[in-house]
C-alpha cells in the first residue's frame, strides 16, 4: 500500500466516541478521493451510518439508523409498494433499502439511498446491441439509469423551521403536504445512443398490472409517525 493511500485512510475513520443525531452532519474525513471513499464504504457498509462525499473531498456522516429514521424509511417503502397491488413475488416495481448505486453525476462515487425504487427486470428492454449495452446503475446489475428530474423540499414539522410558530401541516390530506410522484417515472427507459438518452417522441410504458397513476405520500402521516416513535422511546 502506498504512503499516499495510507495517509488518506488515516483522515477517513469513524469516531471513537458515541454520538447521536444532534451532531449530524459530522465530518470524518477530508481530501478523500472517490476511489478511497468507495473503498471506505465497502469496509463500513454495515456500520449503521449514511455517508456523503462532497466535491472538495470532505466526508460526512449525514444520517444514522436510529429508531425514528428506520420507522420512517419503512413507511416510505410501503408507500412505494402500493401500486404493486399486494403482489410480493416478482412485483412490477421493486423497492429495496440501501443498495449501492453509482451516483448519477457519473463520477464513479457509490451512494446508498434509504430507498431505491426501480422496475422489475422483466420490464427492462434488452439492448439491441450486446455491447456496450446500458450504463450501470446498481453496481452488481446492468440497468437503464433513470433520468434525474430535480427535487423539492417540504417543511412539514409541527413547527416552522427555525421558529416556535406552528406549521400548517396539522391534518391529513392537505394538498400542500402531498407528494405525488408519477408511477411512470419508474419506467422511464428511453433508448440510449452513444451514451445519450433519446427522449424525442419517447413515452414510458407502464405495465397494466400497476394500480394507480401516482405514488401518493402524505407528509402529515410521516410527521405523526415520527412523533409516535419519539413518544415510545
Amino acid at each position: 500500500m502506498s504512503s499516499q493511500y495510507t495517509a488518506r485512510l488515516k483522515v477517513l475513520q469513524l469516531p471513537d466516541e458515541p454520538f447521536d443525531e444532534n451532531r449530524l452532519p459530522l465530518q470524518i474525513g477530508s481530501n478523500v478521493s472517490v476511489e478511497h471513499y468507495n473503498d471506505f464504504l465497502n469496509r463500513c457498509e454495515s456500520s449503521g451510518y449514511k455517508f456523503q462525499l462532497r466535491d472538495n473531498g470532505d466526508v460526512f456522516i449525514i444520517d444514522m439508523a436510529y429508531r425514528e429514521h428506520e420507522f420512517i424509511v419503512s413507511l416510505l417503502q410501503d408507500y412505494f409498494k402500493i401500486p404493486n397491488g399486494g403482489v410480493i413475488l416478482n412485483p412490477p416495481i421493486d423497492v429495496v433499502g440501501q443498495p449501492f448505486h453509482y451516483c448519477p453525476s457519473g463520477n464513479g462515487e457509490k451512494i446508498a439511498p434509504d430507498i431505491a425504487v426501480y422496475p422489475s427486470m422483466d420490464y427492462i428492454p434488452k439492448p439491441t446491441l450486446p455491447y456496450p449495452g446500458p450504463p450501470p446503475s446498481d453496481i452488481n446489475a446492468k440497468l437503464w439509469r433513470q433520468e434525474v428530474r430535480g427535487f423539492r423540499v417540504w417543511d412539514f414539522g409541527t413547527l416552522q423551521t427555525g421558529s416556535q410558530v406552528a406549521s400548517e401541516c396539522n391534518a391529513p390530506n392537505l394538498p400542500a403536504y402531498q407528494v405525488n410522484i408519477p408511477v411512470s417515472d419508474v419506467f422511464w427507459n428511453p433508448p440510449i445512443i452513444a451514451g445519450v438518452p433519446v427522449v424525442a417522441g419517447y413515452a414510458e410504458i407502464v405495465p397494466n398490472t400497476i394500480n394507480g397513476n401516482n405514488f401518493n405520500i402524505d407528509l402529515y402521516q410521516i410527521q405523526q409517525l415520527s412523533l409516535k416513535v419519539q413518544d415510545n422511546n
